[in-house]
This record gives C-alpha cells, sequence and structure tokens, in this order.
C-alpha cells in the first residue's frame, strides 16, 4: 500500500533540488535511511531532524518519500500543522510503511492525546522492526515543550540532526535551481537582487517566484531586474 504525498509546491522536491551547504552528514544519513529495504543493525531507524521555519524541513522529508517511491518501498508523510483535520486513528497502522515521515512534531505540544498515539506508534515501529521513522521539528529535542515525558525518551531513541542555515550564495544558488525547475533563466544578479530586497527565508523567495513565474508567461518577458521590480513593486 502506499499513500501518495501531497503537492505543497509546483516543484518535485528531491535531494537533486536540495542545496546542501553544511548539512552534507545529515543529507547522506537520510538518502541511506529512505534507499534501505529495512532496518538493519548498521542503520538508525529513528531520525530527529530540527530548524527553525523555512530551512528545509519539509524539503528533506518530501525528499527522502521521493527516494522511497523510487525505490519501490511504501511511504507516508503527515504534518501536524493542521492536526484538527486529522484522526488519532491516523496514525494507527502506520508501522506497515517501510518509511515513515512526520512533520512538524512541536504542533502537538499541548495535545496530550496526541503525544501517547505518537508515543505508542515508536514503540510498535521498535518492535515490529521493519520500518525507518524521520520526525522534524522546529525545536532540539531537549527544547521540544512535550508534556509527555515518555515521548521524549523515545525520541531521544535515535539519532539528531540540526539543520544548517545556508548562507546567501547558497540561497541564490537554490533560487537559481528552482527557477530552473520551472523553465526559468535567472542569473545570479536577479536571484541576489531578490535576496536583497525581499524577506531572506525561501518560503518566501519561492513564493515571489511562482508569481515571477505566470507572469513572465503571460507577458513573455525574461528575468530582469527592470521586470523584477515593476511585477514586485520594489
Amino acid at each position: 500500500m502506499q499513500l501518495s504525498l501531497p503537492v505543497l509546491l509546483k516543484d518535485r522536491l528531491s535531494f537533486d533540488n536540495f542545496v546542501v551547504g553544511d548539512n552534507q552528514q545529515l543529507v547522506d544519513h537520510l538518502i541511506a535511511v529512505a534507499s534501505a529495504v529495512e532496518q538493519s543493525p548498521a542503520l538508525v531507524w529513528l531520525t530527529y531532524c530540527f530548524a527553525e521555519s523555512g530551512l528545509g524541513k519539509s524539503h528533506l522529508l518530501f525528499a527522502s518519500s521521493y527516494l522511497a517511491e523510487q525505490s519501490q518501498q511504501s511511504c507516508v508523510y503527515l504534518s501536524f500543522r493542521d492536526k484538527s483535520q486529522l484522526s488519532l486513528e491516523m496514525l494507527e497502522g502506520l508501522e506497515a510503511y517501510s518509511l515513515i515521515c512526520l512533520d512538524d512534531i512541536e504542533c502537538i505540544e499541548d495535545d496530550l492525546a496526541w503525544q501517547v498515539a505518537l508515543f505508542d506508534l515508536i514503540n510498535r515501529i521498535k518492535e515490529q522492526g521493519q520500518s525507518r521513522l524521520i520526525l522534524c521539528a522546529r525545536f532540539p529535542l531537549q527544547a521540544l515543550p512535550l508534556q509527555l515525558p515518555d515521548l521524549l525518551s523515545r525520541l531521544s531513541w535515535g539519532v539528531s540532526f540540526r539543520i544548517v542555515p545556508l548562507n546567501d550564495n547558497e540561497r541564490c544558488k537554490a533560487l537559481i535551481l528552482r527557477a530552473e525547475q520551472r523553465g526559468l533563466v535567472m542569473s545570479l544578479e536577479v536571484a541576489k537582487y531578490l535576496l536583497n530586497h525581499l524577506q531572506r527565508d525561501l518560503p518566501a523567495l519561492i513564493a515571489c517566484l511562482d508569481k515571477l513565474d505566470e507572469l513572465s508567461l503571460q507577458q513573455q518577458r525574461k528575468l530582469t531586474i527592470p521586470f523584477v521590480k515593476s511585477t514586485l513593486d520594489l
């Protein structure tokens, strides 16, 4: 059984279009986890990643899920950001998937029932011994504000990674990559201009890229600084 991944962006989020920066060890680890056929003594089955918003947590989860799909493995992605639209029963049976990716863990900080459900899922995964679990949150484990101490204990069973922010050159590279995926040619000069005049986090930059993509197609214009300035009112 395979659960289709939600399409949140126009881009296919993969390891190929993730600008690694200082996160090579993390990326290598996730590739090994996502492409593994099953748990093994040499492979950590639980991975916890943390970073502030806009630094690529969801990108890495989608990339891991996509790689698992390409390896003909079952995978599931769930975000707790909109947990009001989810039911606790959705965590039941997830241990049947080869790869389980859970996003926005901090969003269950005030919900003991969800914490117990996640605690039980981790126990089932451990007992079953076949699945790999990747979780992402905004905070390091020791700062994760959970009400259930036993859940924090379970989360510490695995390995923890901090996602290191990209520098400005790497952000420009990421923006140029995303433009290329859409068939747009973006010069380094234009990328730097956007970085200097807009919010510097990638989600905000990519949202602007969506607008530029649409209007450049409508008006048959190239991505020049004058076009960017007039389109975005900069």
